[in-house]
């Protein structure tokens, strides 16, 4: 049974660790915009979305004071163009792309036998394989989009774990704890769960453990192999009251699929992959050369309390990957960004370059009091 010794005693628990709520979730918490001398550091490139479309956001745009920008060519070799032609290091933090995959197409990747996208070449200005631009992406109605660019930001201290086998490991309960969070750790949604879930800052589904127990994931849910943990019907359900950051580690749900689609529409920011999520087969001493699932979600909590926005986090944490992988790996990388092959085949690759932020990068970074995390050795969990 998992040790909660360290968990803020905001909850009483059952037998196996599962909350027994005591609603402070209910209470008001504050919320607010982002600061509008943060906001108006962004540059918004906007896709093939219909002029009537694109006028609104460039109405809203000149509102928050962003400098707006239309692609409408069809490839990401031309987006990473714009982006190069009007983003201006000393002044911009972030890039909102707006657009779906069709409207404002990311790099075509492969892995075994699935098609995806990715954002990670539109970060690489220089052509090195160092990303350089935090960047996020957004899409759907008018009304999604608009929130995106401007949403409320809740400021609650809390965060919710989604974890299948409670009790087996506290890492992550103490990860979050120590990044200033009280901390739930739910197995399953109901609706009951749906007033919680409103009120957090940060959610983290992860993936580790026996993988016949462990969370999987498609563009429509989570699930394990018996059971739905969390599909896009739910996740409509839920009312965020202010711009959570959701961490997805199961297998392609950031494809553009109806889970994604409403936790956007619902208002929060989501990072997840594209394509399947791969576990770590040996340990390692530093998240920067865990090129794996497991690498890039410490390596996330790592520097939540090390950058002011969640851009810059999810930014960092390719870079300091990209910074440490192995010559063949990045061959591989760069045969994809030179156009000769959309196909990967080793593991570090596709977990290198498969993660995406779907969100505004500028939302400030989900930290709470007294931030202070460093994971330590990468183990093998399986």
């Amino acid at each position: 049974m998992t040790d909660y010794s360290n968990v803020k005693p905001n909850v009483e628990r059952d037998s196996r660790g599962r909350a027994i709520f005591k609603k402070k979730w209910d209470q008001p918490f504050d919320i607010g915009r982002t600061r509008r001398d943060i906001l108006d550091k962004l540059l918004v490139i906007c896709g093939k979305v219909g002029s009537e479309r694109q006028n609104l956001y460039k109405t809203k745009a000149k509102r928050i004071n962003a400098d707006f920008v239309i692609e409408e060519r069809g490839s990401w070799v031309f987006t990473l163009r714009t982006i190069k032609e009007n983003f201006d290091p000393g002044y911009h933090k972030g890039v909102l792309l707006i657009g779906s995959n069709k409207e404002l197409p990311g790099t075509q990747i492969r892995y075994e036998r699935a098609y995806s996208f990715t954002d990670w070449f539109i970060q690489d200005l220089e052509g090195d394989l160092i990303p350089d631009v935090p960047i996020g992406r957004v899409y759907g109605s008018p009304e999604t989009v608009l929130y995106h660019m401007d949403p409320n930001i809740i400021d609650s201290d809390m965060a919710v774990i989604f974890d299948t086998q409670p009790g087996r490991s506290n890492k992550h309960v103490d990860a979050l704890v120590k990044l200033g969070f009280d901390v739930e750790v739910l197995e399953r949604y109901t609706p009951k769960y749906a007033p919680l879930l409103g009120s957090c800052e940060f959610i983290l589904q992860f993936s580790d453990g026996v993988f016949s127990s462990r969370i999987h994931g498609n563009p429509n849910r989570w699930m394990s192999h018996n059971s739905v943990i969390l599909s896009s019907e739910h996740a409509a359900q839920i009312v965020f009251k202010g711009y959570p950051v959701v961490f997805s580690e199961a297998c392609s749900t950031a494809q553009e699929g109806p889970l994604l689609m409403a936790f956007l529409k619902q208002g929060a920011a989501y990072i997840g992959s594209t394509l399947d999520t791969l576990n770590n087969p040996d340990p390692f001493d530093d998240w920067r050369q865990c090129a794996y699932a497991d690498g890039f979600k410490f390596g996330f909590m790592d520097l939540l309390d090390s950058f002011d926005q969640i851009g810059q986090v999810k930014l960092a944490v390719d870079k300091g990957i990209a910074e440490n992988l192995e010559q063949s790996i990045k061959d591989e990388i760069l045969r994809i960004r030179k156009g000769e092959t959309s196909t990967m085949s080793s593991n570090q690759a596709v977990s290198a370059i498969e993660w995406v932020l779907f969100g505004n990068p500028l939302r400030r970074s989900t930290v709470g009091s007294n931030a202070d995390y460093t994971p330590g050795q990468i183990l093998v969990d399986t």
